[in-house]
């Protein structure tokens, strides 16, 4: 299907059985799910949410295959591209477009935190190898400051300017003063290039800057109230986004908390207590949630209205 870089763009989860291999059937359920959700613009597969690091090639396949097959004629199927290589990113592109999917999410490899900000010729060779084996939408997934993974404002203009595939920006920078700039320069330029949000835990802050869209991992569990937000930011209606973001928040602050390595691990937990998934298993090095987290996660889930 035709992807537009806006709107409320889920990341889905990976269930695993308990042994630690692919429940695909648990797979096509949590998409039909997400699917279901009215108000929903695209599915994002292959990312984070999905555990893509510690999914082979073939697995990686499977589920994009998974995913264009159970939902894709009503949902375009967003898949990611994580690779440390931008040979092999390329030859994933090239794949994930005979797949079927509709767009790809370009993670960045981590080495560009050893330096690329003073090198951008290293990300925007990256971004055209991607760019030169697909012509599906580019959506550039710009990582925190913190991390040292962000691309500089002046390197996102470029690859806005020379790669004309790059639709969007996944903007996960965690600096307000960078994500108002980019918002600023990228949404008002001559070939708009779209910000969708990843900050969940502010999401009502930035969606008030104008950003296009959300694309977040807390959309596997609470795509619904993400979906009621945007809307309300997008009809001006700020009375309405307040009262939503409360009851959003509430899981927000369930889920991105410390140690933010467990964030997706949490809202498996939760897709078990709502009766979604079987099982919250998750591939090593990640671990088994303590049962007093579980129950706090549980209590928020009570407290926002989607558990009795």
């Amino acid at each position: 299907m035709k992807f537009e870089a806006t709107g409320v763009i889920p990341a889905a989860l990976m269930p695993w059985t308990p042994d630690m291999e692919m429940d695909l059937p648990g797979l096509r359920r949590h998409l039909r799910d997400l699917g279901a959700v009215n108000g929903v613009s695209a599915i994002c597969v292959n990312g984070h949410a999905s555990e893509v690091l510690s999914c082979s090639e073939d697995e990686q396949a499977r589920i994009l295959a998974a995913a264009v097959d159970e939902v894709g004629a009503g949902v375009p199927i967003v898949s990611g591209v994580c690779c440390e290589s931008s040979i092999i990113a390329a030859r994933h592109a090239r794949q994930w477009t005979q797949l079927g999917a509709s767009a790809l999410l370009v993670v960045p490899p981590s080495v560009f935190a050893k330096g690329a900000q003073l090198r951008p010729e290293m990300v925007l060779e990256h971004y055209q190898r991607i760019a030169d084996a697909s012509d599906l939408p580019l959506i550039i997934f710009q990582y925190t400051v913190a991390g040292g993974l962000a691309h500089s404002l002046e390197t996102l203009v470029r690859l806005a300017e020379q790669i004309p595939s790059i639709r969007a920006i996944k903007d996960y920078c965690g600096d307000p003063v960078l994500h108002e700039e980019t918002v600023r320069h990228l949404q008002n330029t001559p070939r708009r290039v779209n910000v969708l949000t990843a900050h969940s835990s502010w999401l009502l802050q930035s969606l008030a800057l104008g950003c296009a869209g959300i694309l977040s991992g807390a959309g596997s569990t609470i795509a619904a109230m993400q979906v009621e937000i945007f809307r309300a930011m997008q009809e001006g209606d700020l009375a309405r986004a307040r009262e939503a973001n409360e009851r959003m928040n509430v899981m927000n602050r369930a889920f991105y908390r410390p140690p933010f390595a467990d964030q997706h691990n949490r809202m498996k937990e939760a897709q078990v207590l709502m009766g979604r998934f079987e099982h919250a298993t998750v591939r090593p090095p990640l671990m088994k949630l303590a049962d007093s987290e579980v129950a706090a996660i549980r209590s928020a889930l009570v407290r926002a209205g989607l558990l009795k």
